[in-house]
């Protein structure tokens, strides 16, 4: 799907049909993998082309395999509350339930829910999503990230991620600033706050802060400790995806502030 949209530079849209006709899948499979790839940030919904971050991933690694590209695409999944069961089960059920199996998980979810959605809107998504993220995590691309494990029982568990990648963090940390409105960040804030990046990536805070030197030494960010308090303050000039296109170019973002390849 990567490939087929990154022919499309100049369409506004792109239909159903076309993405039929380039290839070769059916219509229930065009719509599952567009629902996937706009989930993470990848391709427009309702348009169907690619995001900037799309664009990026599908020149450099279209086939999503990079460390970076799939800690990418995790965060904006599993960082994002529109995708409703991704988010609450890196946020909430995750962080604060024991290890269960996943008729655990769905009966969770499904309390955990009920007073916000109907059961009709849980019921239309609740199992199938619950077996893509289970499915995703262990047995497909975002296995490779270890974040979810399952024990002998079948009970599931996260595990704690403790080196993302420079560039792809401070890409995201500076993203999820952006969607708040803000260019200084609480580091006990991330720990906690649903969507942050430390959160769904289970890093405690012996991983995190080391993380924030590496990014603060490299002069990204600045991480500024006042008596008890340690906040993150992001710079000028920087976006967020300059450091994804700076991770596939193996290069510092700031050579490439003023010219990004990507907007």
């Amino acid at each position: 799907m990567l490939h087929v949209l990154s022919s499309e530079t100049t369409t506004k849209k792109v239909s159903r049909a076309a993405l039929i006709d380039s290839t070769g899948l059916a219509n229930r499979q065009i719509e599952s993998l567009v629902s996937i790839g706009a989930a993470m940030g990848l391709i427009r919904r309702g348009a169907q082309i690619l995001t900037p971050a799309g664009r990026l991933v599908a020149r450099h690694d279209v086939f999503l395999e990079s460390k970076g590209a799939l800690e990418w695409s995790h965060w904006k999944g599993a960082g994002s509350p529109r995708n409703l069961i991704w988010h609450a089960i890196f946020n909430d059920l995750l962080p604060t339930q024991a290890a269960m199996n996943v008729e655990g998980w769905m009966a969770w979810l499904r309390s955990r829910l009920a007073g916000e959605y109907t059961d009709r809107t849980i019921g239309k998504h609740l199992h199938e999503e619950v077996r893509f993220v289970v499915d995703a995590y262990l047995s497909r691309n975002f296995n490779r990230l270890e974040l979810l494990a399952k024990a002998s029982d079948g009970r599931l568990y996260r595990r704690r991620y403790a080196s993302p990648d420079p560039a792809a963090f401070c890409g995201m940390l500076y993203d999820y600033a952006r969607e708040n409105g803000s260019t200084l960040l609480q580091s006990a804030d991330l720990l906690n706050a649903p969507g942050s990046p430390a959160l769904v990536f289970a890093l405690d805070d012996s991983a995190l802060q080391p993380m924030l030197e590496v990014l603060h030494t490299r002069r990204w960010l600045r991480l500024e400790r006042t008596h008890d308090l340690n906040q993150v303050r992001l710079l000028e000039g920087f976006e967020p995806l300059l450091f994804l296109q700076a991770y596939f170019e193996n290069r510092e973002p700031m050579e490439l502030i003023g010219r990004p390849e990507e907007t």
